[in-house]
């Protein structure tokens, strides 16, 4: 789980630097970007799935289709390429979600020893 909260919080000044230089990349770059964004999002979603019954309803449904909406505008970004419109608004979006992974999971309330008995 830390390596993972690692690479997700190492991936905002990435995606940061993305939306301010938006055509210093490559296609290939970019796509690869884009994809690793995406695939970082599915635990937290698998999470919020799973957890759904001990979690705030509002803020998790809220994180949620934030989570839903990037993995799919940017399934088909890494599946299209480059030339959308407003993509350093992505970037920006992307490192947002990052930033919401990691603290999700540091903010997560761990389970009791009671709540692992029962």
């Amino acid at each position: 789980m830390i390596s993972y909260l690692v690479f997700c919080s190492l991936l905002i000044p990435v995606n940061l630097w993305a939306a301010i230089t938006p055509h210093m990349h490559s296609d290939l770059s970019m796509r690869i970007l884009h994809g690793i964004s995406t695939v970082l999002l599915i635990p937290l979603l698998t999470t919020l799935w799973g957890d759904r019954q001990q979690l705030v309803k509002l803020p998790a449904v809220l994180l949620a289709v934030f989570a839903v909406v990037l993995v799919v505008v940017n399934s088909w970004i890494t599946a299209m390429g480059m030339g959308v419109e407003f993509g350093w608004l992505d970037h920006v979006l992307l490192a947002v979600s990052e930033l919401s992974v990691v603290a999700f999971f540091l903010l997560e309330p761990q389970p009791t020893a009671e709540d692992r008995t029962s």
